[in-house]
């Protein structure tokens, strides 16, 4: 499977786990918030060490690309924060932090992906897709 299409397939997912705990009760969201953590976490680490090294290799000095790291920064500092709160504190938190990584899903699936595909052709999306598959944060959510 390409990496794009792993990406693809670990948001579909997450949205999913999202929409559940955005609808869930008090006590279904603590019970829930691990598991978020999780899957955002993995889904992190497949990306930051699989795809966009990758990427970073092939394409030089893309403003979308540098915004879209820099706002993956700030969500992983913001998901710090909100791991340090408990209770209902916490799960609020982290509700409203989600919509900004639906955004951050959905402005990566349409500008980075399609420039990754654009810079590393079939193949190579094909070999790192492969790399991504055993990391991927759908085994945690699905």
């Amino acid at each position: 499977m390409k990496a794009t299409d792993v990406i693809r397939r670990d948001h579909k997912a997450a949205l999913e786990l999202i929409n559940k705990y955005k609808n869930a009760s008090q006590e279904e969201r603590e019970e829930m918030t691990a598991q978020i953590f999780d899957a955002l976490d993995t889904h992190e680490m497949m990306e930051d060490t699989k795809f966009y090294t990758a990427l970073e290799d092939v394409v030089e000095d893309n403003a979308a690309l540098a915004e879209l790291v820099e706002e993956q920064a700030e969500l992983t500092e913001t998901m710090s924060r909100i791991k340090a709160m408990e209770g209902v504190e916490q799960t609020d938190a982290l509700a409203d932090a989600l919509d900004t990584v639906v955004a951050h899903a959905q402005k990566e699936e349409k500008e980075i992906l399609p420039l990754a595909e654009k810079a590393l052709g079939e193949e190579q999306l094909n070999e790192i897709g492969e790399e991504m598959e055993p990391i991927s944060a759908v085994a945690l959510v699905g």
